[in-house]
């Protein structure tokens, strides 16, 4: 009894429950996928930039252009894209397929790039197709400028329209399995890199199906996911927040009463490791520690990072 009052309650307070429950997000919507029944919202038609869960329609097309089995050959340009990324080398040959998995599990932007281009020219370009296959979808209020979710003007989304786009991909036969991938091993070049999900709710939370997260420093923390809950998928969008994963979890206490704790989240943080070099197999794998340094190295460049 208790629960269904706090159902009702949130369906028709949800602003309420955003101030009393410190939800960081200026939006956010939480939905039954099946019906689109709203469980909890604010502010979900405000358009907003939305960082890296972008890659959820690049990886839609993608999926709908590409078998997986295509050979992708990044261009010159694909070395200045702005981390995360894969680091590809420019005129190597690399599979369609690893590269989106690349783009949903490690967010690389030049992994977004390379296949963007490939499939319509330009990066330009793919905007455009993705603009319009969002709108295909029903996701009128949203404009595509790139694959990456990098910030550029002009390059929005809201959050209904992020859940009608994650509810279509969700669709799509081989959406799931690589949104919902914890690892993806990459081969570049003279070593392989194990990649693990920025999405941390993989690792500690059952319910969770797939998702994406995204930042940069315009957009703040943005989310897209997918959760399971008797027989029912439920979607989650936010954008804005200053806390997303404790965001996630006061929305998602409006469905469950077990949720991943702070310690939980924190253990579930995302890395890459490398663990195999050609040239010296015998060495120890070594802990990826390209975010910090590179963060630091590239601080006079002024660079933006979508992941």
């Amino acid at each position: 009894m208790r629960r269904i009052i706090l159902l009702l309650f949130v369906v028709l307070f949800p602003s309420v429950l955003s101030a009393q429950n410190g939800i960081t997000a200026p939006s956010y919507l939480l939905m039954e996928m099946g019906n689109l029944e709203v469980v909890a919202g604010k502010n979900y038609r405000e358009k907003l930039p939305p960082a890296s869960t972008t890659k959820i329609m690049t990886t839609i097309l993608a999926l709908e252009k590409l078998k997986g089995d295509e050979e992708i050959i990044p261009d010159s340009k694909v070395t200045d894209i702005p981390r995360s990324k894969l680091n590809l080398i420019p005129g190597k040959k690399y599979l369609a397929g690893d590269l989106v998995k690349g783009v949903m599990v490690e967010s690389a932007n030049d992994a977004a790039y390379a296949v963007g281009t490939h499939i319509a020219g330009s990066e330009e370009r793919f905007g455009v197709m993705m603009t319009d296959r969002a709108r295909a979808l029903g996701a009128y209020d949203t404009q595509f400028k790139n694959a990456s979710g990098l910030t550029m003007p002009g390059h929005y989304t809201t959050c209904y329209d992020l859940a009608i786009i994650l509810r279509h991909a969700l669709s799509l036969e081989r959406f799931p399995e690589i949104a919902g991938m914890k690892y993806f091993l990459f081969q570049n070049h003279a070593q392989s890199v194990r990649y693990k999900n920025h999405n941390r709710f993989l690792f500690c939370f059952d319910p969770a199906i797939a998702g994406k997260t995204g930042f940069t420093k315009a957009s703040r923390h943005c989310y897209a996911g997918a959760f399971e809950k008797d027989g029912k998928v439920y979607i989650l969008t936010l954008l804005g927040s200053r806390d997303l994963w404790g965001d996630a979890v006061r929305l998602l206490g409006s469905l469950y009463d077990k949720l991943p704790s702070d310690k939980d989240l924190r253990m579930a943080k995302s890395g890459a490791v490398h663990l195999v070099s050609h040239r010296q197999t015998k060495e120890k794998p070594q802990i990826h520690q390209s975010k910090k340094k590179t963060k630091k190295a590239k601080l006079g460049k002024k660079r933006r990072t979508a992941g």
